[in-house]
């Protein structure tokens, strides 16, 4: 709209983006204009734009430039015959116009014989396929008795279960029908041809089955075999219960080695309930063949780690095929050896384990970013011993913290918060540490691919939730720590949020109720029993304090300012002295065993003007006076952002503000205040309902009268 309204900028910005066009080395104007026009955000073009594109040509003195300008003019409906006819006053022009129509011409008949080329080929392939087609329809139609017989090839079996394959997971064979050319008797021939392959007696055992696939080649019966047990399971549920071993070793083998797309079938899900152990020693033997021939894809280990349904095939499995896994493995191979390990550490027993995690890393062949798995997963389940040994291998190499980090960015979706409960809240500062020193914070959702530095990033911001989340004072700590390692200055708002959150987590899971005598003893005016409970009491008594300053007849209000030699006012005092006059009265109003003191020592060596505590718990005052710069912003600046955040304090803190009067009040949002009143419900109305909460507000009018 605002380039609509502005038609010149328009204009000029085509003129400017001509000429840069105009100066690379790119060879397609149409792509070109299309490029220069995005830069006008789809503004509808002015009324007279052809005939300004046609003066636009006519006035360039770059050949290309002009081009562009004669190419929009013939965009905007004008042909470049008529265009070469209105330049007969520009020689020049015409004739570029004259090579453009030349080179249109060209294109257009190279596009016309391109297109009669493809027409001739696409009917050559399509001649061919139907003979194809036809001569192997005439070869199923010749084998209709042996496929309703059980006795067809194999390799015709396997042809005909890649096509039902088509349809899969699909209920009916309609890709199947349309191979066989919509052949009723045919298509009930190949589909008993395919229900009867689990019985024949050509069958290969698991062994001969591995051992093809450690060739990365399979029988032309693996695919029959499981499409015949999907065709029967279609008829009624299959009980495998009745087969032999061998025979269920056999479907089990072929189900590893030529996987089928789609969930898993319900035999194999019924065999991961009945027979764990026979899946889990299949799954080893195919795996240890797959592994050791290097191949990059291998079937089902994932879920030994992800899916709940392997949980008994992962007991068994995981620590067989972890003492297999090659140590010298390729980088594509990592993955699997991620998911292996996410699977002892759920499932298998933690001692057999920990010795395996020992003896691997005793082999000085293994590559560092295997190395930087196993330490990894050390550090899972046994954090006090692997800390060490994980940060000297690291060292700082950013490449090594990477597969760190890879190693727990694939970590199971089960765990809380995505943090294993075994880590620990030392281990899990230390990855903090660790792989945030090299990432930066985002959770910014983006269009395309997840990248591997979004899932660190998530990965850092998943931890420091971790101790957000926890009320031990540990995690109060390592929080602190981690707010002021220079390593993570990039995380540091990430971190000082999280240490706010669990400030409060941890107020609150350490909070407890008062016993019947201390309610008691706070309702007759005694100690108080806990923050809370103090806050209100030095609100009170600083309220009286304010009363008696202005309604008694000692002139109280003399004590905040400066006076000549003859007792009268002149400038106010400072903040300090201000201070210690009030502390002075407020220690008088104090049951036995409060104290305040001037200067209270907060979080990261921060002070408050007084801090008030009774037993173990404190309440901090913030002092202003209502001409400081500070007196509008540093209710939420000073005393919630570094004094309140102490869990001692409970959340609790009052703003304490002195007013001298309203030509000596800093100008706010509103204007400057016209009294103490109205400067403590301005400075009240800027705390939100939770804060309004905890914050308590206390102006004293110290003005002269």
């Amino acid at each position: 709209v605002w380039l609509e309204q502005r038609l010149a900028i328009q204009k000029a910005l085509l003129v400017e983006g001509f000429q840069r066009a105009a100066q690379s080395p790119s060879d397609h104007p149409n792509a070109d204009i299309s490029r220069v026009e995005r830069h006008l955000y789809g503004a509808k073009l002015p009324s007279d734009f052809g005939i300004w594109c046609r003066e636009q040509a006519k006035r360039a003195t770059d050949v290309r430039i002009a081009g562009y300008f004669i190419r929009r003019v013939e965009w905007a409906g004008m042909s470049l015959e008529d265009q070469r006819e209105q330049a007969q006053d520009r020689p020049a022009l015409q004739s570029l116009i004259s090579e453009m129509i030349d080179r249109s011409k060209a294109e257009e008949q190279k596009y016309q014989r391109q297109e009669q080329e493809y027409q001739r080929e696409k009917q050559s392939y399509t001649e061919e396929r139907k003979r194809q087609e036809d001569e192997w329809l005439a070869y199923v139609r010749s084998n209709e008795a042996a496929l309703r017989e059980n006795r067809a090839a194999p390799h015709l079996l396997y042809q005909l279960a890649m096509a039902h394959l088509d349809s899969y997971p699909s209920s009916g064979p309609e890709a199947l029908r349309q191979k066989l050319g919509d052949d009723p008797a045919l298509l009930d021939a190949a589909l008993r041809g395919l229900r009867g392959v689990v019985d024949r007696d050509d069958m290969p055992d698991s062994k001969k089955i591995l051992d093809l696939c450690r060739k990365s080649e399979q029988y032309y019966l693996s695919l029959p075999f499981l499409m015949s047990l999907v065709e029967i399971e279609k008829a009624k549920p299959t009980d495998l219960s009745q087969w032999d071993d061998k025979r269920l070793c056999t479907a089990l083998a072929f189900y590893f080695c030529t996987p089928l797309p789609g969930d898993k079938p319900r035999w194999y899900r019924q065999l991961l309930a009945t027979r764990p152990e026979l899946v889990a020693d299949v799954q080893v033997q195919y795996a240890r063949v797959a592994l050791g021939s290097g191949q990059e894809v291998v079937n089902d280990l994932r879920e030994l780690a992800y899916d709940r349904e392997h949980l008994h095939v992962a007991q068994h499995a995981s620590l067989p095929l972890l003492q297999a896994f090659p140590t010298r493995c390729k980088l594509k191979q990592l993955s699997h050896l991620g998911n292996l390990l996410w699977a002892a550490i759920q499932y298998a027993d933690r001692a057999s384990f920990e010795e395996l995690i020992e003896r691997k890393l005793l082999r000085m062949s293994m590559n560092h970013a295997q190395r930087a798995h196993w330490l990894a997963a050390g550090l899972v389940v046994s954090p006090a011993l692997y800390r060490d040994h994980l940060s000297g291998f690291v060292r700082d190499r950013k490449s090594r913290i990477e597969h760190v980090a890879t190693f727990f960015c694939d970590r199971p979706s089960y765990y809380r918060l995505g943090v294993p409960v075994e880590l620990g809240i030392p281990a899990v500062k230390f990855l903090i540490c660790l792989i945030g020193s090299y990432s930066e914070p985002s959770l910014r959702l983006e269009e395309g691919p997840v990248t591997a530095s979004m899932k660190v990033s998530h990965l850092v911001h998943a931890f420091v939730q971790h101790l957000a989340t926890s009320p031990a004072q540990e995690a109060s700590d390592a929080l602190a720590t981690l707010s002021a390692a220079p390593a993570l200055i990039r995380w540091q708002d990430v971190l000082n949020r999280a240490q706010d959150s669990q400030r409060i987590i941890r107020r609150d899971a350490e909070y407890r109720h008062p016993t019947i005598e201390q309610v008691c003893e706070t309702l007759n005016d005694g100690a108080p029993a806990n923050p809370g409970d103090l806050a209100a009491l030095l609100v009170d008594r600083l309220r009286e304090i304010a009363m008696r300053i202005r309604t008694g007849n000692t002139d109280d209000w003399c004590q905040y300012w400066n006076e000549d030699p003859y007792g009268r006012p002149q400038e106010t005092k400072p903040e300090n002295s201000c201070r210690k006059a009030l502390l002075s009265d407020l220690r008088h109003c104090f049951p036995p065993g409060m104290d305040a003191q001037p200067e209270g020592q907060y979080a990261n060596d921060t002070r408050s003007d007084i801090r008030v505590f009774y037993a173990d718990f404190n309440v901090p005052i913030e002092i202003k006076k209502s001409n400081h710069r500070d007196m509008w912003s540093a209710i939420r600046n000073q005393l919630i952002a570094k004094y309140t955040r102490d869990p001692a304090t409970g959340g609790y803190g009052i703003y304490l503000g002195f007013w001298f009067g309203q030509e000596r009040c800093q100008l706010g949002a509103d204007g400057r205040p016209k009294s103490a009143a109205e400067l403590e419900k301005r400075l009240r109305n800027t705390l939100s309902p939770d804060e309004a909460r905890t914050i308590s507000v206390c102006v004293i009018d110290v003005a002269q009268p």
